[in-house]
């Protein structure tokens, strides 16, 4: 009996070691970034449940957009879901990785299948990373975007859930429908018609800037 106790604590002295060493590891992360339309996105990074969530509210404190991403083991965003503020599933994040596993290219993909945005991570010659690009793909609708409605009723600090679509997991792949997917052979879209729908929103959210 002795030696099974034994055995079952240095089991589990061998589980909580690296724990123990890092404590970083399982910590949960947040800050908040300001965009210049005096919005800001709150981001929580929790490596126990490896999500990151990032929300972001408009200038009036109304949420407009909710993205949760699923993080591979060095902590990283593989994939996610982006929700508009009243919670509705609206378009999907695909994460791309190059060959030295440096955050290549992040796909938006609306759930018709379309990609109709790309952002482009790029990196200079000293290995550090550059401002990413955004192209709005021609061909594919961006997807509207809802805020939330204030509700002066909901207590104080009240979480409100995000549901998830009928038949679909939660991180579930959305299968593409064929629009090309390379920013070089898809022209950005015209101003003007970028300005008529919406994918400048979208743009916003890739090119923050912190305080």
């Amino acid at each position: 009996m002795k030696n099974c106790a034994a055995v079952l604590g240095i089991f589990w002295l061998l589980l909580v070691a690296p724990a123990l060493a890092n404590p970083a590891l399982h910590t949960v992360q947040g800050r908040t970034t300001y965009h210049a339309d005096d919005s800001r996105t709150e981001s929580v990074r929790d490596p126990n449940t490896r999500e990151l969530t990032e929300t972001t509210y408009n200038a009036t404190n109304a949420l407009t957009v909710k993205k949760v991403f699923l993080l591979n083991e060095k902590g990283e965003p593989m994939q996610g879901n982006v929700y508009d503020g009243r919670g509705n599933l609206v378009a999907r994040v695909q994460c791309i990785y190059d060959e030295f596993g440096r955050r290549k290219e992040d796909r938006l993909i609306n759930l018709n299948g379309q990609v109709f945005q790309e952002v482009l991570h790029e990196y200079g010659k000293d290995g550090k990373a550059l401002p990413p690009k955004v192209i709005n793909l021609s061909g594919a609708s961006a997807p509207s975007i809802k805020p939330s409605v204030i509700d002066f009723t909901r207590p104080a600090g009240a979480v409100q859930t995000t549901p998830t679509a009928p038949g679909q997991g939660r991180f579930a792949p959305v299968p593409l429908s064929g629009t090309p997917t390379s920013g070089a052979s898809a022209p950005p879209t015209n101003p003007s018609e970028a300005s008529k729908s919406k994918p400048n929103f979208f743009k916003r959210l890739f090119q923050k800037k912190e305080k």
